[in-house]
């Protein structure tokens, strides 16, 4: 090491030790404390930190508990910075779905999920595990989400009945019907 560079790195530790306080002063003689070196380059854009935490889900679910507490205005400005084509009308569910395809996560539409929920349930043979399956089902918690089930089975729900009576109306007209159906073949 040089003469020059030494004198440069005595240099800067005096003036870090000039903007300490005693009490931090004596910390540091006493081994309570210590210094740190930090690399204060520019710093990366907050977004790219967000990048980093949506590359390491797998799908849309995943994508949407990393953006989960952003508002509408924040999803529509990361998705300028990363020039993903949004529209003013679009929910936070379709900007999550638009996110997660620009970095290439699985993204289950809602019709794909709905399909394979009508399949599991044209395999049930009770219809109380039906209506358990579902009650219990992440996607239709909500009564917006089953009454769009309803429509993707064909199944008539008045939108005024509540959530626990579209339940069993959905049970009863794919895991009934289909039940009763094999009742009157076999006899």
């Amino acid at each position: 090491m040089s003469k020059k560079r030494a004198e440069a790195i005595i240099q800067v530790m005096l003036d870090t030790f000039k903007h300490l306080s005693e009490e931090q002063v004596d910390k540091l003689l006493t081994g309570s404390a210590s210094l740190q070196y930090k690399d204060i380059s520019p710093q990366s854009h907050p977004y790219e930190d967000i990048k980093e935490d949506i590359n390491k889900t797998k799908d849309v679910k995943g994508v949407e508990k990393v953006l989960k507490s952003h508002t509408k205005k924040s999803l529509l400005s990361l998705c300028n910075y990363f020039q993903i084509e949004t529209k003013s009308s679009d929910t936070k569910n379709i900007l999550y779905e638009k996110i997660a395809c620009h970095f290439g996560k699985e993204v289950q539409t809602e019709t794909n999920e709905f399909e394979q929920i009508q399949h599991q349930l044209e395999k049930m043979e009770d219809v109380q595990i039906g209506k358990s399956f579902i009650t219990n089902h992440e996607t239709l918690k909500t009564k917006v989400n089953l009454i769009k089930l309803a429509r993707t089975l064909n199944v008539y729900v008045n939108p005024k009945q509540k959530k626990e009576e579209i339940q069993s109306r959905i049970v009863e007209s794919i895991v009934g019907a289909r039940l009763r159906g094999k009742g009157i073949r076999e006899r």
